[in-house]
């Protein structure tokens, strides 16, 4: 998957996650946990959702804390599996 198409599915999925119609001051290196306030439940909503628009799967085995670091770390795990 193109990096813009996964950073697209990124930032569609964290306003529904967030039930927000805009995200200003969200770029790639926005933190999920510390700057947006994403906990576990929410991460897997998210994944959820992406899967659901990209039509990608995360194998759970492949999942690394890193990979939830930033908006950026986790528009390029995407790419990475689309």
């Amino acid at each position: 998957m193109r990096k813009s198409s996964a950073e697209q599915s990124v930032l569609a999925a964290l306003r529904q996650v967030l039930g927000r119609g805009e995200l200003p001051g969200i770029d790639t290196g926005t933190r999920l946990f510390e700057d947006l306030g994403l906990d576990s439940t929410s991460i897997i909503e998210l994944l959820m959702l992406i899967e659901t628009q990209t039509g990608a799967e995360f194998d759970t085995e492949s999942l690394e804390l890193e990979h939830f670091a930033t908006v950026g770390t986790l528009t390029e795990f995407v790419s990475s599996h689309g």
